[in-house]
């Protein structure tokens, strides 16, 4: 089952992970990204009512997809469906199949200072960012596949969302800041990944996007409003961002292995320090070395990073492509 750690990315990518039916009773849950309220309000509201209240005593056991979630991941309504959800919450009666366990914190998005020109939330910064850092399924001895899903929230509007992660194909490591995320990822080694890759690509084809590529989720809908809710006449985006870790998040996970659970490393992290610092670049621009892109920002925490059944089974993170 090795090629399930491909699905993050492809069949619903980032920590909010991919949803699939399970026996519960109908309902709606509320959401947060109440038009009529503040970009911090609507973070303040889902943090301290949501997240914190429902932070875990004993963390649950990791696990990993089974066939079934397989199956599921691989239709083309399910997919569609993570692309269209633009709602802080998972569809009533939905489980997350990847990215199933994870952990939360608060971000400001602090805008670098250089002039990059790009606009939106690239110009602006976020105040009021929340957070979840996962892995794609349960680490093994020799791999882990962690990424960084974004919520961030704004006035007057709906929320925006970014997923970023290094690779569907994992990395050796079990340092969950070991390697830089990005929107575009490599394309798969093995077969199994490109045949799944094929299939997101049919979906996404369906939904409509401009870009179908499974491993290149866009950015362009964050230069297209600012935190304050206002619209941006003339967006302009870049085409691919590199979050790099600071030293300072790199340090914090040294000695981490499959046995030491990563939602327990991660709370080593402080409150009130840079995680990552956000490079730009423009569509053919060479970027293996992420210091040569266009710094756009760094996030930044601003609470602790705790687990909750909240993050686990009703956070939502929608998945961006443009069409």
């Amino acid at each position: 089952m090795r090629f399930l750690i491909f699905l993050p990315f492809v069949l619903g990518l980032g920590a909010a992970g991919c949803a699939a039916p399970q026996p519960v009773a109908p309902g709606k849950f509320s959401d947060a990204s109440t038009r009529s309220s503040t970009a911090c309000q609507k973070a303040d509201a889902m943090w301290n009512d949501k997240i914190v209240p429902t932070r875990y005593g004993s963390l649950p056991p990791l696990t990993s997809p089974g066939i079934l979630d397989l199956l599921t991941l691989a239709s083309t309504s399910f997919t569609i469906r993570s692309l269209t959800n633009d709602g802080d919450e998972l569809d009533a009666g939905h489980r997350k199949l990847v990215h199933a366990f994870g952990a939360e914190v608060r971000f400001r998005l602090v805008p670098g200072k250089e002039g990059h020109g790009y606009s939106g939330i690239f110009q602006s910064g976020a105040d009021c960012v929340i957070g979840r850092l996962s892995m794609a399924t349960k680490p093994s001895e020799t791999s882990a596949v962690p990424a960084l899903a974004l919520k961030i929230f704004i006035t007057g509007h709906q929320s925006v969302n970014l997923h970023v992660m290094n690779s569907t194909d994992g990395q050796k490591s079990h340092n969950f800041f070991e390697m830089p995320f990005s929107n575009i990822i490599p394309t798969p080694d093995s077969f199994a990944k490109r045949m799944l890759q094929e299939l997101f690509r049919k979906a996404a084809v369906a939904f409509g996007a401009k870009d179908p590529t499974p491993t290149h989720l866009t950015v362009e809908h964050l230069a297209g409003i600012r935190q304050d809710g206002t619209p941006v006449s003339s967006p302009k985006s870049p085409f691919r961002l590199i979050f790099q870790p600071t030293p300072a998040a790199k340090a914090s996970q040294e000695g981490a292995t499959a046995q030491t659970d990563f939602r327990n490393d991660l709370t080593r992290f402080p409150a009130g320090q840079a995680m990552y610092d956000v490079y730009a670049f423009d569509e053919g621009e060479p970027f293996a070395d992420p210091a040569k892109g266009k710094l756009v920002g760094q996030l930044v925490t601003v609470s602790g990073i705790v687990a909750s059944s909240y993050g686990d089974e009703k956070l939502n993170f929608q998945h961006n492509m443009s069409r």
